[in-house]
């Protein structure tokens, strides 16, 4: 049809549409906090599903929006090179609609989540805020 122009729906709003069910679609999908986890993990463990699974799936790999894995076999995060990297990045960046919107000690935790997942961080470490030079393999 000429002169007729099909409609781009921008990612969020795709995400919004279909979020009223998502949570309770991921709740059997939620990875255990690993044990002997220190109280930043565990946080990091809830504030990466209330901030970061929406697009990055439960697990942190195989979600819809974003399926390449950020940790584990075939991991992203490597490119990083340590926390700070890591945490400059989110920084800047994440989430996508807003990277103002959750404080850098949030931000810290879920890196510090996201370092146990990919065997970079022990369960019961905690990094100071704004990351550090924990290696991420």
């Amino acid at each position: 049809m000429k002169g007729r122009r099909s409609k781009r729906i921008h990612p969020a709003a795709q995400l919004a549409a279909f979020a009223f069910w998502l949570p309770s679609a991921l709740a059997s999908e939620v990875p255990a906090p690993p044990a002997g986890a220190s109280p930043q993990v565990l946080n990091g463990a809830k504030l990466y599903q209330a901030h970061c699974a929406l697009c990055h799936g439960p697990k942190g790999r195989d979600a819809n929006v974003f399926p390449r894995p950020i940790w584990g076999p075939g991991h992203d995060i490597g490119k990083f090179g340590t926390a700070k990297g890591l945490f400059d990045y989110v920084q800047l960046l994440m989430p996508f609609d807003n990277p103002a919107k959750i404080d850098d000690p949030v931000k810290t935790a879920i890196v510090a989540y996201m370092l146990v997942r990919n065997g970079d961080l022990k369960p019961g470490g905690s990094i100071p805020t704004g990351g550090d030079q924990t290696a991420i393999k």
